[in-house]
């Protein structure tokens, strides 16, 4: 190792009341060289006090010793006011000069005692080159310190030294008195000093020189150290000559004073003496006594020598503080102190000192633990509130004990963050850097902080309601309409594309509006749920314009919204006309007018019928046509207007009727009917003629007919005129001749008008009949039906029947004519296995009426073969006679038949359920499919002295043209009215002919037992 030698001279000036040079004082061994080199700082003792002053404001100002000696600059801003500032040279200091120096360069006072500067100030003192080598360490030592009143030293910031031309330079930033220091550790270095106390007071302040390495200019204390080799190289050779170990090297362990690239630690300037001990861990630099904390600590150390140790807690050297741990130490072996209770070391930085001696000789090492029983703290930056962007949150986390922050976690889910030992976090995320909040989002952060002790803070929590997102609110429907009126509710429709409280508001925006009364006009809404406002009309106040905003507030409670604008209208509209009411010889153009304040007319509708115009609940026409313009009125007609207005809120008018009468009336009838059968006549304005259509099921030939007229006064028979004999309908009936064909009935009514105009209209009949042929489905793939009525020729036909509507195709019959209209129409049944009932419509147009056939027509089903379930009746039979001889053509004798089923027939009590009919066709053919037979309806026939009680019994005659020699005839019954039948033969028919699981062939219906009816004579005449 390269060893150089540095000898430091630390010339201080201070203030504290004075700053001067001190010198310490001269050893009985000092050589002249000392004198000689100290003089150069010395000027006479005996030099009287010398005062500089001057006023100096805020603009600033320099007061100079008018030798030169010194001068002192005050910058502008450093004073707020002005102030006199006096130096003084020469005086003597409050505080007591340190026994190892000696008064004997100049001191100088500042005042007034006691002031602050805004800005440091700086005082520049020349000093003589002398002796001191140029530019050598003695010269860059040169410093200045603050002598306190209690006469320790300060140290005063150093500006600049200018070694060329022997001047230096210190900031001054408040006045007191100070005095200078001299240190010449060289003495050290020669042997002079040889008194331990006294050269490790010498080090202690060279290594508070080298700690200030910064002050000269140097980028680190082992810069400085190499600057200055030559000197403290044989200051620290001394060092441990003196004192058997090297505190300097030591103070500086990471340093590497020789540059050579190891730390001062591994590679020391001089070896120890005495034992060199190293500390190679300790478990825990911080702790604490906070239960949860590290509460203890350990030290890894081992010593170059053998001998005797002791751990000592606080000790300034190995003779004091507290021992705490001792025995005896291997040279180079790895010790372990005991456990060191945070509860035994005092709060803050404790120097746990480890000293072994070897052989008389001590050495030392020092490892420091900080005792930190203070929770850390955070903070959190911003703090916590409603923001309308996102916020990138920081956790700033502090420790006042000494120990440092080690960890930030935080929460986000709600759950509280917590570490397990030593600061490692259990729930939580390691706060690294600042975290953004979530937006659309209301996020409580909780935060935990641990220091080195392992302290943990309380929980600390911001909440943040973060939304930039403002809502849109989309009106879906607006009821009734944009325009209200009393008593109306006015219903708004409207989503918000995300969640929100909302509110309805009257105004021109959310915040200024006035909050409306109703059903869901405040709450909360779901994002995109349809809401339904319901206000009521009164809520708006007075007639006028209206807005209504539908406001929904983000988290953060800023508004969208979204209007609906209103007419509110109480008052209803006014009509008037420009013709009044009166008799007119020509056409009157008649115009409506109307007046309406707030909302306007909407529209006008009217009737010429009698009856009032009105509009429905909703706004619609009920009763009435829409008035579009100005209105001709018809010639030679009675009228009467009336009108009816209604503005677009709904408030209908009064309503406006005008009667006129126009030029010459002609009467005639408008409807002529017979609700009894549901009849309409055909009114024929040419032939002035009405044609009833009379089905051939009356009995009664009188009709009760109603009618309507216009024009009309009076209603009277032609026959009586010039009587005017009135027809009343319900005092005189209209007789219905019962022939085929159109027919006049006798009766001739005229009408009179209100300008005396008359008349006459004759009244006809026509026997309305219709049949299908055959009635029973399946028989063929195409039906007839035979039709007689008065129908025009456009009339469209169908039948409508439970399973669908039928087209039927008709055409007029061969014997059509224009008073007997026949038609002969075709169809095809729905062939469904049961029998149906039909109704018969015939589809006209005007004059002549749509109307439904007043009678059923149907179609049969034969039920032979489809078993009880199905609808065939168990058993029926022809009793008597089996066959019939007739002489002539005629009536036969008397045909019973028999019916049975269960809980329907009886032989003494009849049913109406069961109708049974007798019929005649073609002898050897089918009557269930031949379409030519005829069957005629049978009349019950108590027979009380049957035995079998629960058979009914029918009889009927059957009747013979001439020229017909034989026919078959049959029985058939029915319990749904003829819908479905089953044939019976004379040796019996019907379902039971598998009775109980038992086939009894003989009631299969056959051809072969069939009735015969044989004429002896069929041309008798």
């Amino acid at each position: 190792m390269n060893f150089k030698i540095l000898i430091v001279l630390l010339l201080g000036l201070s203030s504290y009341n004075c700053i001067g040079f001190l010198l310490p004082k001269d050893q009985p061994n000092q050589t002249s060289f000392l004198q000689s080199f100290l003089g150069i700082f010395l000027s006479n003792s005996s030099e009287s006090v010398r005062s500089v002053s001057a006023e100096i404001g805020p603009s600033g100002g320099t007061l100079q010793a008018s030798d030169g000696s010194f001068s002192f600059e005050i910058p502008a801003g450093a004073l707020a006011d002005t102030k006199m500032i006096t130096i003084s040279r020469n005086v003597s200091p409050n505080g007591s000069i340190p026994a190892e120096y000696g008064s004997t360069s100049p001191v100088f006072k500042f005042e007034p005692e006691g002031l602050k500067f805004l800005k440091p100030a700086q005082l520049t003192i020349n000093y003589e080159q002398g002796r001191l080598p140029e530019a050598g360490i003695e010269e860059r030592s040169i410093g200045m310190y603050y002598i306190k009143d209690d006469s320790t030293l300060e140290k005063m910031k150093k500006v600049s030294v200018d070694y060329s031309s022997n001047s230096l330079k210190v900031e001054v930033i408040h006045f007191s008195f100070g005095v200078g220091l001299n240190v010449q550790i060289w003495l050290v270095s020669s042997g002079i000093l040889t008194n331990p106390n006294v050269v490790e007071n010498i080090a202690d302040r060279v290594i508070e020189e080298l700690a200030n390495y910064s002050d000269y200019g140097y980028a680190s204390v082992s810069e400085y150290y190499q600057a200055n080799a030559g000197i403290l190289g044989p200051f620290i050779n001394e060092l441990v000559d003196v004192l058997g170990t090297d505190p300097i090297t030591a103070a500086f362990p990471n340093a590497d004073f020789d540059g050579d690239g190891a730390p001062n630690f591994e590679d020391p300037m001089v070896p120890s003496l005495g034992p060199v001990i190293t500390v190679n861990s300790v478990s825990a630099p911080y702790v604490s006594t906070v239960s949860g904390s590290i509460l203890s600590t350990e030290i890894g150390w081992r010593s170059s020598k053998t001998g005797t140790y002791s751990i000592r807690k606080n000790a300034a050297d190995c003779n004091s503080g507290t021992a705490i741990y001792s025995g005896s130490v291997t040279a180079n072996v790895n010790q372990t102190s005991g456990s060191i209770l945070a509860s035994s070391l005092n709060l803050g930085t404790n120097s746990l000192r480890i000293c072994v001696t070897s052989s008389g000789v001590t050495g030392f090492g020092v490892a420091s633990v900080t005792r930190d029983d203070s929770s850390p703290g955070v903070t959190i930056l911003p703090s916590g509130g409603s923001y309308g962007s996102i916020q990138s949150v920081v956790m700033n986390c502090s420790d006042t004990g000494g120990a440092g922050c080690s960890k930030v976690i935080y929460t986000v889910n709600g759950t509280n963050p917590t570490f397990g030992a030593n600061c490692s976090p259990t729930n939580g995320t390691e706060y690294t850097t600042s975290v953004p909040t979530p937006n659309q989002a209301t996020t409580t952060f909780k935060v935990k902080t641990c220091d080195r002790a392992g302290n943990q803070s309380v929980v600390f929590s911001e909440t943040y309601t973060v939304d930039t997102v403002v809502p849109t609110i989309t009106i879906n429907s607006v009821l009734p309409s944009t325009y209200l009126k009393s008593g109306q509710m006015a219903t708004i429709s409207w989503k918000s594309d995300k969640e929100g409280n909302y509110i309805l508001k009257q105004g021109a925006s959310c915040g200024a509006g006035t909050p409306l009364s109703g059903t869901n006009v405040t709450g909360t809404v779901a994002a995109n749920e349809s809401v339904t406002s319901e206000i009521p009309v009164a809520s708006f106040g007075s007639e006028g314009n209206k807005t209504v905003l539908v406001c929904v507030g983000n988290l953060i409670g800023t508004n969208g919204s979204s209007s609906v604008s209103y007419t509110v209208d109480f008052s209803s509209p006014v009509i008037t006309s420009s013709v009044d009411n009166g008799t007119y010889t020509a056409p009157q153009t008649l115009t409506i007018s109307c007046d309406d304040l707030h909302s306007g007319c909407h529209e006008i509708i009217y009737t010429v019928n009698g009856t009032s115009p009105s509009f429905d609940a909703t706004g619609a026409i009920e009763n009435g046509q829409l008035y579009t313009g100005s209105i001709i009125t018809p010639n030679n007609t009675v009228l009467e207007y009336r009108f009816l207005a209604k503005d677009h809120a709904g408030n209908v008018s009064s309503e406006l009727v005008r009667n006129f009468t126009i030029g010459e009336l002609i009467p005639r009838f408008t409807s002529f009917d017979v609700p009894e059968f549901g009849g309409k006549g055909v009114i024929d304005e040419t032939e002035k003629s009405i044609t009833l259509n009379v089905p051939n099921t009356l009995i009664n030939p009188f009709l009760l007919p109603t009618y309507t007229t216009e024009n009309t006064t009076n209603v009277v028979y032609t026959d009586a005129l010039p009587q005017l004999i009135p027809f009343n309908p319900e005092d005189e009936t209209l007789w219905i001749s019962l022939t085929e064909g159109r027919t006049l009935s006798g009766l001739r009514l005229t009408l009179i008008s209100p300008t005396g105009t008359r008349v006459d209209y004759k009244i006809y009949t026509i026997w309305l009949h219709a049949s299908v042929s055959p009635n029973v489905i399946g028989l063929s793939t195409q039906y007839k039906l035979y039709l007689i009525g008065w129908f025009s020729e456009q009339a469209k036909y169908h039948f409508e029947t439970p399973h669908g509507n039928i087209p039927i195709s008709c055409a007029k019959a061969y014997d059509w004519n224009e008073y007997n209209r026949k038609y002969e129409c075709n169809f095809t049944p729905i062939n469904v296995g049961n029998g149906y009932l039909m109704d018969l419509i015939v589809t006209e147009s005007a004059p002549f009426h749509t109307f439904r056939y007043p009678s059923k027509l149907k179609m049969a089903a034969v039920k032979n073969g489809a078993g009880e379930a199905n609808g065939e009746i168990p058993y029926c039979l022809i009793q008597y006679p089996k066959s019939i001889t007739m002489p002539v053509p005629g009536d036969t004798e008397m045909i019973y038949a028999r019916v049975y089923y269960p809980g329907l027939t009886s032989s003494t009590v009849e049913n109406p359920t069961v109708s049974g009919e007798i019929g005649m066709g073609p002898a050897g053919t089918d009557p269930r499919s031949n379409p030519n037979w005829y069957f005629t309806p049978a009349k019950y026939n108590k027979t009380e002295w049957s035995i079998d009680t629960n058979n009914a019994e029918y009889m009927a005659k059957l009747n013979l043209y001439q020229g017909i020699r034989t026919r078959s005839y049959v029985a058939r019954f029915s319990i749904d009215g003829g819908l479905n039948y089953t044939y019976c033969d004379t040796n019996g028919s019907g379902s039971n002919v598998n009775l109980m699981g038992t086939y009894y062939p003989d009631l299969e219906f056959t051809l072969d037992k069939l009735g015969l009816i044989t004429v002896t004579n069929p041309y008798p005449f």
